[in-house]
């Protein structure tokens, strides 16, 4: 922060004066690292420097506004927050409230009260600033304080009605500044400052209204703030032409007393060690937001009063849910980073990145807030949040492995679709063609979809499916070509049959006519063998015949000639 901001803010609601923490507020401490925070509200009558300190103890001379006239510059709280100036890892945050007005006013009196015990409850520095010198009369101007243990409590109850308050209050600094006295002399020395108002809250003696009034409240100074100081700040110059314009002074035109006082008085408070703690534990950046908000509603709720052990419950419950929504984030972003980017995976390896996450997250909530969460209630809320998401990331991680499975299912099937389009299958051995495709799609999705998640198998269940309706129309298709080529081949072969038989029968007829020719060719060669044998054998027998008749007429001459012979004789 370059500059202070307002804290809290005030408006009228139902007639009633109700506080309100401011957005800007809101946003710086809720964003700021969760660090112990060392918190010094400086609270006082109006018109007494009281910002001009706060100005001092951020190490700045100037930045909450500084007033030289009648009107109050500082309304409501405002506040500055920064790294300590002395202790290393924490936050200085210092409050500049709205000066306290007049007491015997009823309405201005319950607002100083708020106002009061708000910058009480939320510091563990509560710098009560005056002006003028210390005596007997200036202790009336801690009257309020006598107010406290009627607006809060201890104990959320109420039961312990304003007891043991001390042990939870903040240190008390009472600064007088402008003083030109120095303490009284006593015992033979001068007193200290904090022995000096020691004996200002002494109780007198009597029983006058004044006394009683004098006695209560100093009883309730010293049994509220058993830590207690004051300190002495001398005017930083007589010139009002100065003191107008104190931001803007030069440190050397500043008096050494002055500096000296302004000095060692904020040292003091760097130094002391403290940070703001509710009943024993230290309170964050992130804790002291949520004491706030529970001590505001309080004190704006004329049921209810704020009690210490309330804003512990409150900063361990607002605690808590800071931690479980940081966690809640982290393992958002550690999924972000080392999760998403990997799916799709097998469901095991990513559930166990996821669970490590898981694992780690309520781990870091444990460490941080274990103490305030005893009973593990908002480590079991945290982890069922996470389970919940564990489940939802591995409904994603299938979601991603599904699309990504179909997306390569479709690419490497793509081709027998294309096929299938074309009607490359559409004829007989079509079907053998388009399962041997189909084992080549599968060995080619297996091979790019291993390790994409759980949606490996499921995806190519789903596809078998419908490529199964897709097979068995190829292989019916098929089916029929291979019945239908079955029919007309069997026709062929009927055909081929009887036109085999055709031409056998017109063979055998043709063998038959020829085999009757040849028969009667046959039987005609006989014929004429017959007949020429007929006419040989009436030749021969002509030949014999004539030859028989030669014969005979050869023995007819041989006999005559024999009878000449002998009848030659004669």
């Amino acid at each position: 922060m370059d500059r202070p901001i307002k804290l809290t803010s005030t408006r009228e609601v139902n007639n009633r004066r109700q506080i309100y923490i401011s957005p800007a507020a809101e946003k710086i401490l809720s964003s700021l690292p969760p660090r112990s925070v060392d918190v010094v509200s400086v609270v006082g009558p109006m018109r007494k420097g009281k910002s001009h300190l706060a100005n001092l103890l951020c190490r700045k001379r100037s930045g909450f506004p500084l007033g030289d006239d009648m009107e109050s510059k500082t309304k409501d709280f405002w506040f500055w927050i920064c790294p300590h100036p002395v202790q290393t890892g924490r936050y200085l945050m210092v409050v500049d409230t709205e000066g306290l007005g007049d007491y015997c006013d009823e309405e201005q009196r319950d607002k100083d009260t708020k106002y009061l015990v708000l910058a009480t409850l939320i510091s563990n520095h509560l710098v009560f600033n005056l002006q003028g010198n210390p005596d007997s009369g200036f202790v009336t101007n801690l009257r309020l304080m006598g107010d406290l243990a009627e607006r809060i409590r201890v104990q959320r109850d109420g039961g312990d009605e304003g007891q043991n308050l001390g042990q939870h209050f903040p240190e008390l600094w009472v600064a007088v500044q402008d003083t030109h006295l120095k303490t009284p002399q006593k015992y033979g020395r001068r007193l200290t400052a904090d022995e000096f108002l020691e004996l200002l809250l002494e109780h007198k003696d009597g029983h006058t209204t004044a006394i009683n009034s004098h006695n209560n409240m100093t009883s309730a100074v010293k049994a509220f703030f058993p830590k207690r100081h004051l300190r002495l700040i001398p005017a930083p110059s007589i010139n009002s032409d100065v003191l107008s314009n104190l931001g803007n002074v030069a440190d050397s035109a500043l008096p050494m007393e002055y500096k000296d006082a302004t000095g060692n008085f904020t040292r003091e408070i760097w130094n002391s060690g403290q940070v703001k703690r509710v009943n024993g534990e230290d309170v964050k950046t992130t804790g002291l937001l949520h004491i706030m908000r529970y001590y505001i509603d309080a004190i704006n709720d004329p049921n209810a009063m704020p009690s210490v052990l309330g804003a512990y419950e409150a900063m361990a419950e607002g605690e808590c849910r800071r931690a479980s929504e940081e966690q809640m984030k982290t393992f958002q972003k550690t999924v972000e980073e080392t999760v998403k980017p990997l799916m799709p995976t097998d469901e095991a390896t990513c559930n166990r990145r996821i669970q490590a996450a898981v694992d780690n997250a309520v781990a870091r909530m444990s460490a941080d807030v274990g103490k305030w969460d005893k009973d593990g209630t908002w480590k079991r809320r945290l982890q069922a949040k996470l389970n919940k998401e564990r489940l939802d990331l591995l409904n994603l991680n299938s979601a991603k492995s599904k699309d990504l499975c179909e997306t390569i299912l479709k690419k490497v099937d793509l081709p027998v679709r294309l096929k299938v389009g074309r009607g490359e299958y559409n004829g007989i051995g079509g079907f053998n063609t388009y399962a041997k495709d189909m084992e080549d799609v599968y060995r080619a999705y297996r091979q790019k979809a291993s390790g994409k998640g759980p949606a490996v198998e499921k995806v190519l269940e789903t596809f078998r499916a419908t490529e199964t309706t897709r097979r068995n129309a190829i292989m019916d298709t098929d089916k029929k070509l291979v019945e239908e080529d079955r029919r007309v081949k069997e026709e062929q072969r009927k055909k081929q049959e009887a036109r085999a038989a055709a031409e056998r029968a017109a063979e055998k007829e043709r063998l038959a006519r020829a085999e009757a020719a040849r028969a009667e060719a046959e039987r005609a060669a006989e014929e004429a063998k017959r007949r020429e044998a007929e006419v040989e054998a009436k030749r021969q027998e002509a030949l014999a015949e004539a030859a028989r008749q030669a014969q005979r007429a050869a023995e007819e001459r041989a006999r005559r000639k024999r009878r000449r012979k002998i009848f030659g004789i004669f």
